[in-house]
Protein backbone atom coordinates (compact mmCIF):
# COMPACT_ATOMS: atom_id res chain seq x y z
CA UNK A 1 0.00 0.00 0.00
CA UNK A 2 3.10 2.35 0.73
CA UNK A 3 4.33 1.65 -2.43
CA UNK A 4 1.17 2.52 -4.23
CA UNK A 5 0.79 6.02 -2.64
CA UNK A 6 3.92 6.63 -3.57
CA UNK A 7 3.66 5.75 -6.92
CA UNK A 8 0.13 8.24 -6.85
CA UNK A 9 2.00 11.22 -4.58
CA UNK A 10 3.09 12.94 -8.15
CA UNK A 11 -0.87 12.41 -9.27
CA UNK A 12 -2.21 14.03 -6.12
CA UNK A 13 0.26 16.77 -6.07
CA UNK A 14 0.13 18.05 -10.04
CA UNK A 15 -3.09 19.26 -9.80
CA UNK A 16 -2.14 21.35 -6.78
CA UNK A 17 0.65 22.58 -8.88
CA UNK A 18 -1.41 23.47 -11.79
CA UNK A 19 -3.80 25.92 -9.78
CA UNK A 20 -0.47 27.57 -8.52
CA UNK A 21 0.96 28.08 -12.06
CA UNK A 22 -3.07 29.54 -13.04
CA UNK A 23 -2.56 31.63 -10.04
CA UNK A 24 0.76 33.09 -10.32
CA UNK A 25 0.95 33.09 -14.25
CA UNK A 26 0.32 36.35 -16.47
CA UNK A 27 0.17 36.08 -20.12
CA UNK A 28 1.93 37.91 -22.25
CA UNK A 29 -0.86 39.52 -23.63
CA UNK A 30 -2.00 40.19 -20.11
CA UNK A 31 1.29 42.41 -19.61
CA UNK A 32 1.24 43.91 -22.55
CA UNK A 33 -1.88 45.59 -21.81
CA UNK A 34 -0.84 46.92 -18.78
CA UNK A 35 2.13 48.68 -20.65
CA UNK A 36 0.54 49.88 -23.04
CA UNK A 37 -2.31 51.17 -20.63
CA UNK A 38 0.47 52.90 -18.53
CA UNK A 39 2.15 53.95 -21.72
CA UNK A 40 -1.16 55.71 -22.94
CA UNK A 41 -1.92 57.28 -19.33
CA UNK A 42 -1.89 61.07 -19.56
CA UNK A 43 -3.07 62.61 -16.08
CA UNK A 44 -1.29 65.17 -14.40
CA UNK A 45 -1.38 63.23 -11.28
CA UNK A 46 -2.66 60.00 -9.73
CA UNK A 47 -5.65 61.26 -6.95
CA UNK A 48 -3.24 63.03 -4.83
CA UNK A 49 -0.19 61.83 -5.68
CA UNK A 50 2.41 62.22 -8.30
CA UNK A 51 1.76 60.57 -11.93
CA UNK A 52 4.31 58.88 -11.78
CA UNK A 53 2.62 56.52 -9.51
CA UNK A 54 -0.16 55.18 -12.23
CA UNK A 55 1.12 56.10 -15.73
CA UNK A 56 4.38 56.17 -17.90
CA UNK A 57 6.74 53.78 -18.13
CA UNK A 58 10.11 53.60 -15.65
CA UNK A 59 12.45 52.18 -18.27
CA UNK A 60 15.75 50.56 -16.82
CA UNK A 61 18.66 49.69 -20.01
CA UNK A 62 20.59 46.86 -19.12
CA UNK A 63 24.24 45.28 -19.45
CA UNK A 64 24.72 42.03 -18.63
CA UNK A 65 28.17 40.78 -16.90
CA UNK A 66 30.92 39.53 -18.82
CA UNK A 67 31.66 36.26 -16.35
CA UNK A 68 35.23 35.88 -18.72
CA UNK A 69 35.64 39.48 -17.47
CA UNK A 70 35.38 38.82 -14.01
CA UNK A 71 31.72 40.21 -13.64
CA UNK A 72 29.71 39.37 -11.40
CA UNK A 73 25.76 40.66 -10.91
CA UNK A 74 22.01 40.65 -11.46
CA UNK A 75 20.77 43.20 -12.97
CA UNK A 76 17.78 44.52 -11.38
CA UNK A 77 19.65 44.75 -8.31
CA UNK A 78 21.43 47.48 -6.95
CA UNK A 79 24.57 48.25 -8.47
CA UNK A 80 28.12 49.34 -6.37
CA UNK A 81 27.55 52.80 -7.22
CA UNK A 82 23.98 52.67 -6.60
CA UNK A 83 24.42 51.34 -3.23
CA UNK A 84 26.92 54.13 -2.56
CA UNK A 85 24.30 56.95 -3.56
CA UNK A 86 21.28 55.10 -1.96
CA UNK A 87 19.56 55.37 -5.52
CA UNK A 88 19.54 54.26 -8.69
CA UNK A 89 18.45 55.64 -12.03
CA UNK A 90 15.47 54.98 -14.27
CA UNK A 91 13.89 57.11 -17.53
CA UNK A 92 10.71 57.97 -17.78
CA UNK A 93 8.66 57.81 -20.86
CA UNK A 94 5.11 58.19 -21.97
CA UNK A 95 2.81 58.72 -25.05
CA UNK A 96 1.95 62.68 -24.15
CA UNK A 97 5.48 64.12 -25.73
CA UNK A 98 8.06 62.55 -23.19
CA UNK A 99 9.96 60.16 -25.60
CA UNK A 100 13.05 59.16 -26.90
CA UNK A 101 14.85 57.22 -29.42
CA UNK A 102 15.99 54.01 -27.59
CA UNK A 103 16.74 52.84 -24.04
CA UNK A 104 20.45 54.78 -23.70
CA UNK A 105 23.82 53.37 -22.50
CA UNK A 106 24.26 51.82 -26.03
CA UNK A 107 21.76 48.90 -24.78
CA UNK A 108 18.31 47.25 -26.44
CA UNK A 109 17.29 45.41 -23.68
CA UNK A 110 16.19 46.23 -19.86
CA UNK A 111 13.31 46.03 -17.71
CA UNK A 112 9.99 48.25 -17.08
CA UNK A 113 9.25 49.22 -13.09
CA UNK A 114 5.91 48.23 -12.00
CA UNK A 115 4.92 51.84 -10.51
CA UNK A 116 3.70 52.16 -6.96
CA UNK A 117 -0.25 51.98 -8.04
CA UNK A 118 -0.05 48.76 -9.82
CA UNK A 119 2.54 47.34 -6.97
CA UNK A 120 1.03 44.34 -4.94
CA UNK A 121 1.97 42.16 -1.30
CA UNK A 122 4.38 40.83 -1.11
CA UNK A 123 5.77 43.15 -3.26
CA UNK A 124 7.39 46.57 -2.41
CA UNK A 125 7.27 49.80 -4.48
CA UNK A 126 10.05 51.47 -5.10
CA UNK A 127 10.19 55.39 -5.08
CA UNK A 128 11.09 58.43 -7.23
CA UNK A 129 13.41 60.73 -5.13
CA UNK A 130 13.99 63.15 -8.09
CA UNK A 131 13.11 63.59 -12.08
CA UNK A 132 15.46 65.94 -14.17
CA UNK A 133 13.86 66.23 -17.73
CA UNK A 134 17.06 65.59 -19.42
CA UNK A 135 20.43 62.64 -18.34
CA UNK A 136 21.95 64.36 -15.83
CA UNK A 137 25.29 62.35 -15.26
CA UNK A 138 23.85 61.59 -11.38
CA UNK A 139 26.26 59.19 -10.66
CA UNK A 140 28.21 62.48 -10.15
CA UNK A 141 25.62 63.86 -7.80
CA UNK A 142 25.55 64.61 -4.36
CA UNK A 143 22.49 63.78 -2.19
CA UNK A 144 21.61 60.51 -3.19
CA UNK A 145 22.30 61.57 -6.83
CA UNK A 146 19.59 64.36 -7.02
CA UNK A 147 22.00 67.60 -6.16
CA UNK A 148 25.56 68.94 -7.20
CA UNK A 149 27.48 67.44 -9.80
CA UNK A 150 31.18 67.17 -9.05
CA UNK A 151 32.17 68.11 -12.29
CA UNK A 152 31.10 71.78 -12.88
CA UNK A 153 32.17 74.24 -11.43
CA UNK A 154 29.23 76.13 -10.65
CA UNK A 155 26.46 74.57 -7.39
CA UNK A 156 23.43 73.04 -8.21
CA UNK A 157 21.18 71.64 -6.14
CA UNK A 158 17.70 69.91 -6.17
CA UNK A 159 15.69 72.81 -8.39
CA UNK A 160 13.59 73.96 -5.73
CA UNK A 161 16.57 74.61 -3.64
CA UNK A 162 18.23 76.62 -6.30
CA UNK A 163 18.93 80.16 -5.81
CA UNK A 164 16.29 81.63 -6.77
CA UNK A 165 13.85 78.41 -6.73
CA UNK A 166 12.91 76.91 -9.62
CA UNK A 167 9.22 75.78 -9.22
CA UNK A 168 7.72 75.80 -12.43
CA UNK A 169 8.57 73.98 -16.10
CA UNK A 170 9.56 77.05 -17.66
CA UNK A 171 11.50 78.75 -14.98
CA UNK A 172 13.61 74.90 -15.91
CA UNK A 173 14.02 75.68 -19.41
CA UNK A 174 14.64 79.19 -19.04
CA UNK A 175 17.60 77.86 -16.55
CA UNK A 176 18.43 75.03 -18.99
CA UNK A 177 18.58 77.20 -22.08
CA UNK A 178 21.13 79.28 -20.66
CA UNK A 179 23.85 76.59 -21.16
CA UNK A 180 22.88 75.73 -24.66
CA UNK A 181 26.33 76.34 -26.13
CA UNK A 182 27.92 74.61 -23.17
CA UNK A 183 28.98 70.85 -23.43
CA UNK A 184 28.65 70.10 -19.54
CA UNK A 185 25.15 71.55 -20.14
CA UNK A 186 23.13 68.52 -19.07
CA UNK A 187 25.19 68.11 -15.75
CA UNK A 188 24.43 72.04 -15.17
CA UNK A 189 20.72 70.96 -14.82
CA UNK A 190 18.53 70.59 -11.67
CA UNK A 191 16.29 68.15 -10.96
CA UNK A 192 13.04 68.31 -9.38
CA UNK A 193 12.73 66.90 -5.97
CA UNK A 194 10.09 64.58 -4.70
CA UNK A 195 11.03 63.25 -1.49
CA UNK A 196 9.54 63.22 2.33
CA UNK A 197 8.57 65.73 4.01
CA UNK A 198 7.22 67.10 1.16
CA UNK A 199 3.61 67.37 1.00
CA UNK A 200 1.82 65.10 -1.36
CA UNK A 201 0.37 68.79 -3.21
CA UNK A 202 4.71 69.90 -3.57
CA UNK A 203 5.31 66.33 -4.80
CA UNK A 204 2.44 66.44 -7.44
CA UNK A 205 3.80 69.49 -8.71
CA UNK A 206 7.06 68.67 -8.77
CA UNK A 207 6.47 65.89 -11.15
CA UNK A 208 4.45 67.87 -13.09
CA UNK A 209 6.79 70.47 -14.03
CA UNK A 210 9.50 68.04 -14.78
CA UNK A 211 6.85 66.61 -17.20
CA UNK A 212 6.15 70.26 -18.43
CA UNK A 213 10.15 70.73 -19.06
CA UNK A 214 10.66 67.62 -20.63
CA UNK A 215 7.90 68.52 -23.38
CA UNK A 216 9.44 71.83 -24.05
CA UNK A 217 12.79 70.40 -24.73
CA UNK A 218 11.68 67.17 -26.10
CA UNK A 219 12.00 67.79 -29.85
CA UNK A 220 15.60 69.21 -29.44
CA UNK A 221 16.42 66.17 -26.93
CA UNK A 222 15.28 63.52 -28.29
CA UNK A 223 17.98 61.69 -28.53
CA UNK A 224 18.87 61.36 -24.62
CA UNK A 225 16.48 60.18 -22.06
CA UNK A 226 14.83 61.72 -18.96
CA UNK A 227 16.30 60.97 -16.01
CA UNK A 228 14.80 59.41 -12.64
CA UNK A 229 16.54 58.60 -9.38
CA UNK A 230 14.47 55.65 -7.28
CA UNK A 231 15.63 54.85 -3.64
CA UNK A 232 16.84 51.34 -4.07
CA UNK A 233 15.28 48.40 -3.27
CA UNK A 234 16.56 45.05 -1.40
CA UNK A 235 18.51 42.39 -3.28
CA UNK A 236 15.68 40.67 -5.57
CA UNK A 237 13.13 42.60 -4.44
CA UNK A 238 12.55 45.20 -7.18
CA UNK A 239 8.89 44.97 -8.52
CA UNK A 240 9.69 44.54 -12.48
CA UNK A 241 6.94 44.62 -14.30
CA UNK A 242 8.22 43.10 -17.46
CA UNK A 243 11.41 42.70 -19.41
CA UNK A 244 11.80 44.19 -22.69
CA UNK A 245 13.84 44.53 -25.77
CA UNK A 246 14.20 46.77 -28.72
CA UNK A 247 15.71 45.08 -31.27
CA UNK A 248 17.16 41.62 -32.53
CA UNK A 249 20.86 42.91 -30.59
CA UNK A 250 18.78 43.39 -27.34
CA UNK A 251 16.58 39.63 -27.64
CA UNK A 252 19.36 37.10 -25.85
CA UNK A 253 20.05 39.39 -23.52
CA UNK A 254 16.10 39.60 -22.43
CA UNK A 255 15.95 36.19 -22.01
CA UNK A 256 18.80 35.18 -20.14
CA UNK A 257 17.49 38.08 -17.54
CA UNK A 258 14.26 36.61 -17.57
CA UNK A 259 15.50 33.08 -16.75
CA UNK A 260 17.96 34.32 -14.11
CA UNK A 261 15.56 36.31 -12.39
CA UNK A 262 13.16 32.93 -12.19
CA UNK A 263 15.99 30.85 -11.27
CA UNK A 264 16.66 33.47 -8.51
CA UNK A 265 13.38 34.63 -7.66
CA UNK A 266 10.72 32.24 -8.27
CA UNK A 267 8.65 34.75 -10.54
CA UNK A 268 7.61 34.74 -13.91
CA UNK A 269 8.20 38.07 -15.82
CA UNK A 270 6.90 38.61 -19.40
CA UNK A 271 9.49 40.10 -22.33
CA UNK A 272 7.76 42.57 -24.53
CA UNK A 273 9.17 44.37 -27.13
CA UNK A 274 9.46 47.94 -27.63
CA UNK A 275 9.60 49.93 -30.67
CA UNK A 276 11.36 53.09 -29.24
CA UNK A 277 9.16 56.11 -31.23
CA UNK A 278 11.41 57.35 -34.84
CA UNK A 279 10.80 61.01 -34.23
CA UNK A 280 9.81 63.01 -31.55
CA UNK A 281 6.19 63.38 -32.30
CA UNK A 282 5.85 59.65 -32.83
CA UNK A 283 4.92 56.94 -30.12
CA UNK A 284 6.10 53.88 -28.67
CA UNK A 285 5.05 50.57 -30.04
CA UNK A 286 4.78 47.49 -27.89
CA UNK A 287 3.99 43.86 -28.61
CA UNK A 288 4.35 40.19 -27.60
CA UNK A 289 6.20 37.83 -29.26
CA UNK A 290 7.17 34.20 -29.10
CA UNK A 291 11.06 34.17 -27.88
CA UNK A 292 11.53 30.19 -27.21
CA UNK A 293 14.53 29.00 -29.85
CA UNK A 294 14.25 25.67 -31.66
CA UNK A 295 15.94 23.17 -28.97
CA UNK A 296 20.22 22.97 -29.30
CA UNK A 297 19.89 19.26 -30.72
CA UNK A 298 17.68 19.93 -33.35
CA UNK A 299 18.21 18.59 -36.71
CA UNK A 300 16.17 21.49 -38.09
CA UNK A 301 18.23 24.62 -38.91
CA UNK A 302 16.77 27.68 -37.70
CA UNK A 303 16.45 30.25 -40.68
CA UNK A 304 14.04 33.50 -41.24
CA UNK A 305 10.52 32.73 -41.60
CA UNK A 306 8.28 35.43 -40.23
CA UNK A 307 5.22 34.03 -41.85
CA UNK A 308 5.40 31.83 -39.09
CA UNK A 309 4.81 34.31 -36.10
CA UNK A 310 8.22 33.48 -34.91
CA UNK A 311 10.45 36.16 -33.88
CA UNK A 312 13.04 33.28 -33.05
CA UNK A 313 12.85 32.08 -36.38
CA UNK A 314 11.99 28.51 -37.75
CA UNK A 315 12.18 26.66 -41.11
CA UNK A 316 9.73 24.90 -43.14
CA UNK A 317 6.64 26.47 -41.57
CA UNK A 318 3.02 25.69 -41.89
CA UNK A 319 0.13 25.57 -39.73
CA UNK A 320 -1.59 21.38 -39.64
CA UNK A 321 -5.13 21.15 -41.03
CA UNK A 322 -7.48 20.39 -38.35
CA UNK A 323 -5.19 20.90 -35.57
CA UNK A 324 -6.30 23.06 -33.12
CA UNK A 325 -4.78 21.28 -29.87
CA UNK A 326 -2.00 19.51 -28.53
CA UNK A 327 -2.36 17.72 -25.24
CA UNK A 328 0.80 17.33 -23.22
CA UNK A 329 1.16 13.63 -21.97
CA UNK A 330 1.19 13.39 -17.95
CA UNK A 331 3.54 11.28 -18.47
CA UNK A 332 6.36 13.83 -19.90
CA UNK A 333 5.45 16.12 -17.35
CA UNK A 334 5.95 13.66 -14.48
CA UNK A 335 9.58 12.30 -16.05
CA UNK A 336 10.78 16.18 -15.75
CA UNK A 337 10.89 16.76 -19.53
CA UNK A 338 8.85 19.88 -18.30
CA UNK A 339 7.86 21.48 -15.01
CA UNK A 340 4.45 21.23 -13.79
CA UNK A 341 4.29 24.37 -12.68
CA UNK A 342 4.90 25.96 -15.88
CA UNK A 343 2.43 24.46 -18.08
CA UNK A 344 -1.22 23.30 -18.39
CA UNK A 345 -2.13 19.35 -19.40
CA UNK A 346 -3.11 20.83 -22.52
CA UNK A 347 -2.38 23.61 -25.06
CA UNK A 348 -5.36 25.28 -26.97
CA UNK A 349 -3.63 28.23 -28.82
CA UNK A 350 -1.97 28.82 -31.93
CA UNK A 351 -0.32 25.41 -32.59
CA UNK A 352 2.27 25.56 -35.35
CA UNK A 353 3.63 22.41 -37.18
CA UNK A 354 6.94 22.31 -39.25
CA UNK A 355 8.04 19.31 -41.32
CA UNK A 356 11.83 18.03 -41.32
CA UNK A 357 11.17 15.15 -43.66
CA UNK A 358 10.32 11.51 -43.02
CA UNK A 359 8.12 11.40 -40.33
CA UNK A 360 9.80 13.35 -37.78
CA UNK A 361 7.50 16.97 -36.82
CA UNK A 362 7.48 19.96 -34.45
CA UNK A 363 4.91 21.68 -32.90
CA UNK A 364 4.38 24.74 -30.54
CA UNK A 365 1.96 25.37 -27.78
CA UNK A 366 1.23 28.24 -25.63
CA UNK A 367 0.58 26.62 -21.88
CA UNK A 368 -0.02 29.33 -18.58
CA UNK A 369 1.83 32.29 -20.32
CA UNK A 370 4.95 29.74 -21.94
CA UNK A 371 5.92 28.78 -25.40
CA UNK A 372 6.77 24.67 -25.40
CA UNK A 373 8.63 23.32 -28.49
CA UNK A 374 7.66 19.92 -29.22
CA UNK A 375 9.64 17.44 -31.86
CA UNK A 376 7.58 14.07 -32.28
CA UNK A 377 8.62 11.21 -33.87
CA UNK A 378 6.09 8.23 -34.50
CA UNK A 379 6.27 6.56 -31.16
CA UNK A 380 7.66 9.19 -28.84
CA UNK A 381 7.60 12.58 -27.76
CA UNK A 382 9.72 14.97 -26.00
CA UNK A 383 9.03 18.54 -25.03
CA UNK A 384 11.55 21.22 -24.16
CA UNK A 385 10.59 25.09 -22.59
CA UNK A 386 12.66 28.09 -21.97
CA UNK A 387 12.00 30.58 -19.36
CA UNK A 388 13.84 33.71 -20.60
CA UNK A 389 15.55 35.72 -18.04
CA UNK A 390 17.24 39.22 -18.01
CA UNK A 391 19.95 41.94 -16.63
CA UNK A 392 19.58 45.52 -16.89
CA UNK A 393 21.60 48.39 -16.43
CA UNK A 394 21.23 52.19 -16.76
CA UNK A 395 19.88 54.82 -19.41
CA UNK A 396 21.43 57.92 -20.38
CA UNK A 397 23.38 59.38 -23.73
CA UNK A 398 25.94 57.21 -25.30
CA UNK A 399 29.15 57.81 -23.34
CA UNK A 400 31.92 56.49 -21.01
CA UNK A 401 29.53 57.49 -17.69
CA UNK A 402 29.17 54.88 -15.20
CA UNK A 403 26.08 53.30 -14.72
CA UNK A 404 24.70 53.81 -10.56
Amino acid sequence: MKKRLNRMTPFLIFPLLLQTALANAESCEETLKRVETLYNNTVDSCRQDPASDCSGLLIRGTHRADPAKGQKWDVWNPSPKAKELGTFAASFMRADGISYEDPGMSTQNGYIITPRDLVRDPETPVHVYCAFPNDAWTDFRDDRGCGNNKNTAQTEAVCQAMAPPILSANAWVTHFTKFNNDIKQDQLQCGFNMRNPMSSKDRVDAFRNFMGARKVINTREFQTQTELRLGNPKDDELPILAFFYSDQRGLNDALANQRDYKNKTGKDRNIVKIDFPKTPTSKASFSCINTTPPPRNSSVTSTSNQAAGYDVPIRNSDRTPGRSRWCLPLAAVLSRMIRPTECLPSCTTNIKTISNGGSTASMAGHCAGKWFVIWQQPSTASLSGTSPSGTLNRRGRTSTKPRP
